[in-house]
């Protein structure tokens, strides 16, 4: 009976000792794949939504720049004028001689231009030059920055996918873990009643082993819990269930 007491109690406090039978018992290393970890991360960098963003600002960076260059040409300004050989001016009054000698005026229809024709000119804005420079070196820095901020992503990714996977192994195997002790609480707890059922077994002794085995159970529940949550939060950064990455 001391035996089947002790064995109770010890089953009792798995839950609380887990943490630590995991580390001392199961090593993680082994259960860590690093090709996967590396198609995790792949995968992670082609769905991630906000990688993607900073994707789309590289490409306005860079068109700004090529946008910039191309502004030298704003400096230059083409105009042209058409004038034809006569013009229609009706403000314009012609002296007359009548036949008696007397001056007067009479309204002229016609007037010449000096220049004929279509005229063609082409002007250069020198402030407007000047300018162009400082705009071309702030559309690169804005590039070079955008260049910066997703290769700074990229690390932070990386990170994220390995600690979400590390902790995804983790609950694996802590699960495993109280499984078996799920599995070892009831069959303890077979024994007891068999016996305490013979008269073998006080009836404190098989509430104790009842209890055992609830407290377990509720452990693993838990454990399989933590589980579901964190493949939730490695499939946020993948942006694909785990079990379409092979």
């Amino acid at each position: 009976m001391n035996r089947l007491f002790t064995l109770v109690i010890i089953l009792a406090s798995t839950s609380f000792a887990a943490p630590v039978s995991l580390m001392a018992q199961n090593s993680l290393v082994n259960e860590i794949s690093e090709p996967y970890l590396e198609k995790l991360i792949n995968t992670a960098k082609a769905n991630y939504p906000h990688l993607k963003s900073l994707d789309n600002r590289i490409t306005v960076a860079q068109t700004n720049v090529s946008r910039s260059k191309l502004s030298y040409l704003d400096a230059l300004t083409f105009s042209y004028v058409y004038q034809p050989n006569t013009t229609f001016n009706l403000n314009t009054l012609a002296p007359t001689t009548t036949t008696g000698g007397t001056t007067g005026t009479a309204n002229t229809n016609n007037q010449t231009s000096l220049f004929k024709g279509t005229q063609f000119g082409l002007f250069f804005n020198l402030g407007s030059y000047l300018q162009k420079p400082y705009a071309v070196k702030q559309a690169k820095q804005e590039l070079a920055i955008a260049n910066n901020d997703i290769q700074e992503y990229l690390i932070t990714l990386s990170t994220q996918v390995k600690k979400r996977y590390y902790q995804y192994i983790q609950r694996v195997a802590a699960l495993k873990l109280q499984s078996q002790a799920s599995i070892d609480a009831e069959n303890v707890m077979k024994d007891v009643k068999y016996k305490f059922e013979k008269g073998e077994e006080t009836l404190d002794t098989y509430n104790k082993a009842r209890l055992a085995l609830t407290q377990q159970n509720q452990s693993k529940i838990t454990a399989e819990a933590d589980l579901f949550m964190a493949k939730a939060d490695l499939e946020e950064l993948l942006g694909e269930k785990l079990e379409n990455i092979k």
